[in-house]
Protein backbone atom coordinates (compact mmCIF):
# COMPACT_ATOMS: atom_id res chain seq x y z
CA UNK A 1 0.00 0.00 0.00
CA UNK A 2 2.74 2.44 1.00
CA UNK A 3 4.74 1.68 -2.17
CA UNK A 4 1.73 2.45 -4.37
CA UNK A 5 1.23 5.76 -2.59
CA UNK A 6 4.90 6.69 -3.10
CA UNK A 7 4.75 5.64 -6.76
CA UNK A 8 1.69 7.86 -7.31
CA UNK A 9 3.44 10.75 -5.58
CA UNK A 10 6.50 10.24 -7.76
CA UNK A 11 4.43 10.05 -10.96
CA UNK A 12 2.56 13.25 -10.10
CA UNK A 13 5.90 14.97 -9.49
CA UNK A 14 7.20 13.87 -12.87
CA UNK A 15 4.16 15.40 -14.52
CA UNK A 16 4.59 18.69 -12.63
CA UNK A 17 8.29 19.22 -13.41
CA UNK A 18 7.84 20.44 -17.03
CA UNK A 19 4.98 22.74 -16.00
CA UNK A 20 6.99 24.20 -13.13
CA UNK A 21 9.99 24.60 -15.44
CA UNK A 22 7.91 26.66 -17.85
CA UNK A 23 6.47 28.77 -15.01
CA UNK A 24 9.93 29.45 -13.58
CA UNK A 25 11.25 30.22 -17.07
CA UNK A 26 8.35 32.58 -17.75
CA UNK A 27 8.87 34.43 -14.48
CA UNK A 28 12.61 34.64 -15.10
CA UNK A 29 12.01 35.94 -18.62
CA UNK A 30 9.71 38.65 -17.25
CA UNK A 31 12.42 39.67 -14.80
CA UNK A 32 15.04 39.70 -17.57
CA UNK A 33 12.76 41.70 -19.86
CA UNK A 34 12.27 44.35 -17.17
CA UNK A 35 15.96 44.61 -16.29
CA UNK A 36 17.69 43.83 -19.58
CA UNK A 37 16.11 43.40 -23.00
CA UNK A 38 13.50 41.46 -24.93
CA UNK A 39 15.99 39.26 -26.83
CA UNK A 40 17.51 37.98 -23.60
CA UNK A 41 14.05 37.39 -22.14
CA UNK A 42 13.08 35.34 -25.20
CA UNK A 43 16.25 33.31 -24.85
CA UNK A 44 15.45 32.59 -21.20
CA UNK A 45 11.98 31.43 -22.22
CA UNK A 46 13.41 29.35 -25.08
CA UNK A 47 15.87 27.70 -22.69
CA UNK A 48 13.08 26.83 -20.26
CA UNK A 49 11.00 25.44 -23.11
CA UNK A 50 13.88 23.31 -24.37
CA UNK A 51 14.54 22.06 -20.84
CA UNK A 52 10.87 21.11 -20.34
CA UNK A 53 10.67 19.40 -23.74
CA UNK A 54 13.92 17.57 -23.04
CA UNK A 55 12.53 16.31 -19.73
CA UNK A 56 9.30 15.16 -21.38
CA UNK A 57 11.17 13.35 -24.15
CA UNK A 58 13.53 11.68 -21.70
CA UNK A 59 10.62 10.55 -19.51
CA UNK A 60 8.71 9.14 -22.46
CA UNK A 61 11.86 7.39 -23.69
CA UNK A 62 12.39 5.69 -20.34
CA UNK A 63 8.71 4.74 -20.06
CA UNK A 64 8.68 3.29 -23.57
CA UNK A 65 11.95 1.36 -23.66
CA UNK A 66 12.47 0.31 -20.05
CA UNK A 67 10.36 -2.81 -20.43
CA UNK A 68 12.32 -4.09 -23.46
CA UNK A 69 15.30 -6.43 -23.51
CA UNK A 70 18.45 -5.03 -21.98
CA UNK A 71 20.64 -5.33 -25.11
CA UNK A 72 18.07 -3.50 -27.27
CA UNK A 73 17.53 -0.90 -24.57
CA UNK A 74 21.24 -0.10 -24.23
CA UNK A 75 21.74 0.31 -27.99
CA UNK A 76 18.71 2.56 -28.39
CA UNK A 77 19.59 4.47 -25.25
CA UNK A 78 23.08 5.27 -26.49
CA UNK A 79 21.81 6.27 -29.93
CA UNK A 80 18.86 8.39 -28.83
CA UNK A 81 20.61 9.99 -25.88
CA UNK A 82 23.58 10.80 -28.14
CA UNK A 83 21.24 12.44 -30.66
CA UNK A 84 19.55 14.37 -27.85
CA UNK A 85 22.90 15.61 -26.58
CA UNK A 86 23.91 16.58 -30.13
CA UNK A 87 20.69 18.56 -30.58
CA UNK A 88 21.25 20.45 -27.33
CA UNK A 89 24.85 21.21 -28.32
CA UNK A 90 23.72 22.44 -31.75
CA UNK A 91 21.15 24.73 -30.15
CA UNK A 92 23.81 26.15 -27.84
CA UNK A 93 26.19 26.59 -30.77
CA UNK A 94 23.54 28.36 -32.84
CA UNK A 95 22.76 30.70 -29.98
CA UNK A 96 26.44 31.46 -29.48
CA UNK A 97 26.80 32.38 -33.15
CA UNK A 98 23.51 34.21 -33.59
CA UNK A 99 23.28 35.97 -30.23
CA UNK A 100 26.85 36.67 -29.25
CA UNK A 101 27.11 37.29 -25.53
CA UNK A 102 23.56 36.19 -24.74
CA UNK A 103 24.14 32.49 -24.24
CA UNK A 104 23.98 33.02 -20.47
CA UNK A 105 20.32 33.99 -20.81
CA UNK A 106 19.57 30.72 -22.59
CA UNK A 107 21.53 28.73 -20.01
CA UNK A 108 19.59 30.45 -17.23
CA UNK A 109 16.31 29.40 -18.82
CA UNK A 110 17.58 25.89 -19.54
CA UNK A 111 18.71 25.57 -15.91
CA UNK A 112 15.24 26.35 -14.61
CA UNK A 113 14.53 22.63 -14.83
CA UNK A 114 17.03 22.12 -12.00
CA UNK A 115 15.04 24.51 -9.82
CA UNK A 116 11.78 22.73 -10.71
CA UNK A 117 13.26 19.32 -9.83
CA UNK A 118 14.55 20.73 -6.54
CA UNK A 119 11.09 22.10 -5.70
CA UNK A 120 9.52 18.70 -6.40
CA UNK A 121 12.16 16.89 -4.33
CA UNK A 122 11.53 19.15 -1.34
CA UNK A 123 7.77 18.81 -1.77
CA UNK A 124 8.03 15.01 -1.83
CA UNK A 125 10.33 14.89 1.19
CA UNK A 126 7.87 16.97 3.17
CA UNK A 127 4.96 14.71 2.14
CA UNK A 128 6.86 11.52 2.96
CA UNK A 129 7.62 12.68 6.50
Amino acid sequence: MEEKKLADLFEKSLKRVPVETMIIGFLASLFVMIWLEVASALLVLAGATLGALGFISLKSFVDRYLSQKKAVFIKRCILLYGLRLLLICLVFLAIIFIFKGKVIAFVAGFSSIVVAILIEAIRNLVKIR
